[in-house]
């Protein structure tokens, strides 16, 4: 189970990465690089775009591929937006086995290949508890409730990251807008105000990265199609590991309906 711990961490990190910016007001004007297409917009307005029609739309279906410390994992699920009530419900396959994820009312609840007490197999992590594995990730509960939205992921690349390139794509059938985002390391470790993800952005840095690609397809509509991201990421261990993610997003604006499990089937990690 310790690589796949390793190789669920690093999905983690990979798919809260938006949370490893700054929201603060600073310059967020970043602007087209030398390649971009006369398309391309900044970063700020791409964000606030993807917003407004991800807003109206208010939910989408999501298949995600990803490979982490030599493990791929791979999900389906379903997520609805919103600054007070943002849920996702999830289902991944890793080489350990399922694991299924449910993020709703501010609360984490995940089931694992092991259920760790008989008969109820959903683990509890309320950031609110006096768990020490909860309170560890607490922060990983308010980066999903921050990146249930794509715009909110977006936007906290503003301060470290600009669009590099743009161009019309097809993609599944669709005519899409590509559009390619720059991150800069540096500037996201130095806007960073958590700890553990400065730590982590340092370590990326003392490996020798420098920056890492964020791309994103939108269709005619504006809505995403598909989000993806490589980078190094700290495996735990002193080393670096190599994170690999893509989500394609369907069935815009179609109900879904995201619950807590029963809570007979759930428990809390010991304090």
């Amino acid at each position: 189970m310790r690589k796949a711990g390793i190789a669920l961490s690093a999905f983690a990190l990979a798919m809260t990465l938006g949370a490893c910016g700054d929201n603060g007001s600073g310059d967020t004007s970043s602007g087209n690089g030398s390649n971009a297409s006369a398309g391309a917009v900044n970063l700020a307005a791409l964000a606030n775009s993807i917003g407004d029609e991800t807003s109206e739309a208010s939910s989408a279906h999501m298949t995600i591929t990803a490979s982490a410390a030599g493990q791929d994992i791979s999900g389906a699920g379903d997520l609805k937006f919103g600054d007070a009530d943002a849920a996702i419900a999830m289902d991944m396959t890793t080489a350990q086995g399922s694991i299924s994820m449910v993020f709703v009312d501010g609360v984490l609840y995940m089931k694992l290949p092991q259920e760790l007490v008989p008969g109820k197999p959903w683990l509890k992590i309320d950031p609110n508890s006096e768990s020490v594995l909860a309170k560890a990730l607490g922060s990983l509960n308010e980066s999903l409730s921050k990146n249930a939205d794509p715009r909110a992921a977006l936007q906290e690349f503003e301060n470290s990251g600009e669009i590099t390139d743009t161009k019309e794509e097809e993609l599944d059938g669709k005519k899409t807008t590509h559009y390619t985002i720059t991150v800069d390391v540096r500037k996201m470790a130095d806007n960073q105000s958590d700890p553990t993800q400065k730590k982590a952005m340092q370590d990326a840095i003392d490996s020798g990265m420098k920056d890492f690609p964020v791309d994103v397809w939108l269709d005619e509509k504006g809505l995403p199609v598909r989000f993806a991201l490589e980078t190094p990421t700290p495996d735990g261990q002193g080393g670096m590991t190599s994170v690999k993610m893509q989500v394609d997003y369907t069935d815009w604006g179609k109900p879904v309906d995201i619950a807590p499990p029963p809570a007979d089937q759930t428990t809390e990690p010991p304090a």
